[in-house]
């Protein structure tokens, strides 16, 4: 008994250390009060958060994690922007070095599986950047600027290309490349030679509704079935895999029925058993949308839930999936929800984080 009492002893200081990870918030600092990228220590159990450190960085509006590497774009305005590199340690971030995206308005940034490569897209630039990354998590240098040309239907929003996300497949032999311009997604293979990987010279396109203007992807656990938010007409598009190419299916729907006001798609995610479908619009809606994904890869919407703030920009599941996150940019909150694992039916859990213009999310 006495043994038994010692061991509990021993592993329980331990369990609760693992209740607590590591949760990272992007932000705007432009004109706001934000000091750059905050540090929060998230319990899994309670879902509370609490603030560790913070560091400074101009408006790392997104956020990308490769072990104790984090990796933030720059969205400086009216300028080329940067992309930064820190290394992560007790609570604290270590700034390493930075290097110029080679165009406007960074909005994306990705890691490849393997962790020797990142993407950044340039929304303004309308562009698509790639990285070779050291063991230590530095920037080596940047080794591709892929430009897009032409222009969509919108003469407003489409004038140009607009790359908004650069999306690496889960076995990291494929980047997605997502044209909000064109109306277009660029699929590149990506080569491996040695330890060093690259992009084909060619791409793989294929086109999303018109005027609807593509933002982020999302894939079903096989691959088999690709899913694209439309930032200008708030609805998602899905798309199936036949040979190597991607097949238009159907277009959903994030608003609930009759909702007449202005859209801006934002973020889209499926939860890990690939069974559930959350996606964000902004505008004068501020709701998530939950979907169930059907076995032939259709959608069937759920609910639609308010944000309980505005500009609901990006959002993120824990990591065991019971919470969802959604940043609200222009409300300054993180506001959390309790997620039913069986149903995928998000619930006010009550609680919020106070931040300046959060507009990403990532553990």
């Amino acid at each position: 008994m006495k043994k038994a009492f010692i061991y509990l002893m021993t592993f329980l200081p331990l369990a609760s250390f693992a209740q607590q990870i590591p949760m990272f918030v992007g932000t705007y600092t432009n004109k706001t009060e934000s000091k750059g990228i905050y540090i929060y220590n998230f319990d899994t159990k309670t879902g509370e958060a609490t603030l560790v450190s913070t560091q400074e960085s101009k408006d790392p509006s997104f956020l990308a994690r490769n072990n104790n590497f984090i990796y933030a774009v720059n969205e400086l305005p009216n300028q080329e922007g940067t992309v930064s590199a820190f290394s992560f340690k007790e609570g604290q971030l270590t700034f390493l070095n930075s290097l110029p995206t080679g165009g406007e308005s960074p909005c994306f940034v990705e890691v490849h599986p393997k962790g020797n490569l990142l993407a950044v897209a340039n929304y303004t630039g309308g562009s698509a950047a790639l990285f070779d990354l050291e063991t230590n998590g530095v920037l080596s240098k940047r080794n591709r600027l892929i430009q897009h040309e032409g222009k969509g239907v919108d003469p407003v929003r489409q004038e140009k290309p607009h790359v908004h996300s650069t999306f690496f497949s889960s076995k990291g032999d494929r980047l997605y490349v997502q044209d909000l311009g064109l109306d277009q997604i660029s699929v590149f293979p990506v080569n491996k030679s040695g330890t060093a990987y690259s992009l084909a010279e060619e791409s793989e396109d294929f086109f999303t509704p018109a005027g609807g203007g593509p933002r982020h992807i999302a894939f079903d656990k096989k691959e088999k079935f690709l899913y694209v938010v439309l930032e200008m007409t708030g609805q998602v598009a899905s798309y199936k895999k036949e040979g190597n190419d991607w097949m238009y299916q159907s277009t959903y729907e994030i608003n609930p029925e009759g909702f007449k006001g202005q859209n801006g798609g934002a973020d889209i995610k499926i939860s890990d058993d690939g069974k559930f479908l959350y996606a964000t619009n902004r505008g004068e809606a501020n709701t998530i949308a939950t979907f169930s994904v059907e076995k032939d890869g259709g959608l069937n919407k759920l609910s639609n839930t308010s944000v309980k703030g505005k500009g609901p920009r990006n959002f993120n599941l824990s990591p065991d999936g019971k919470y969802l996150l959604v940043a609200n940019q222009y409300t300054n909150n993180i506001v959390l929800f309790s997620r039913d694992t069986k149903t995928g039916l998000l619930t006010d859990a009550g609680k919020e984080i106070k931040v300046p213009a959060p507009v990403c999310i990532i553990f």
